[in-house]
């Protein structure tokens, strides 16, 4: 995504930083080499496959297009919007596989399994501002989660993806209920090739 007619696309999630994003990165690059012998019967998989992404953080909106003249107030509206929650904590359960909604791309996640209910306001408050610009709220079935493998969803299918990370699960979900909670006290909005960040200390 990028430029679309005349708009950007957007995303707005919660920042996973410090330790936490370094040891999901690590679980990310163990998980690569564990499942791209299941799904690709390869090892070591090649970039373009399967990639371990570096920066996790916690999807609170689908895929969106605003126009260049709506971001300065979208991010006025976010910003009033959160203003007065204060930093978030959050701890991760199982792996998952999830898709993208273009279904050309799939994911191996970790799920949120404690603080959910911090994530949710949030999303209520990013919600509404969604709302107000004529964009679609997040699913009514939220799977809060922080991706860790990007996969493309033309070499790998969904069924093959969820058995893997299903697998791997069985061998790896101790380790990673061990991982320590996330701190978050940042909201991200990318537009584009824009970056915005707007503090959950306020």
């Amino acid at each position: 995504m990028g430029h679309v007619r005349g708009g950007w696309s957007g995303h707005v999630g919660l920042v996973i930083t410090g330790r936490s994003q370094q040891l999901l990165h690590a679980l990310g690059l163990a998980c690569i080499e564990a499942i791209c012998p299941h799904i690709f019967g390869t090892r070591p998989c090649d970039e373009q496959r399967a990639e371990a992404l570096d920066s996790p953080h916690i999807s609170l909106t689908r895929a969106f297009y605003v126009q260049e003249h709506q971001i300065a107030g979208f991010m006025s509206e976010l910003e009033a919007s959160i203003r007065g929650m204060g930093a978030l904590t959050v701890g991760f359960g199982a792996l998952r596989a999830f898709a993208n909604e273009r279904g050309d791309r799939e994911f191996v996640a970790v799920e949120v399994a404690a603080g959910r209910d911090s994530v949710q306001a949030v999303l209520e408050r990013v919600d509404h501002v969604m709302e107000r610009f004529g964009k679609p709220r997040f699913f009514a079935d939220a799977r809060f989660h922080a991706s860790i493998v990007r996969l493309d969803a033309r070499d790998a299918s969904p069924r093959s993806v969820q058995r893997a990370a299903d697998r791997l699960g069985a061998q790896m979900d101790e380790e990673i209920l061990r991982l320590p909670a996330a701190r978050i006290d940042t909201l991200e909005c990318v537009f584009g090739d824009r970056c915005f960040h707007i503090s959950l200390n306020q």
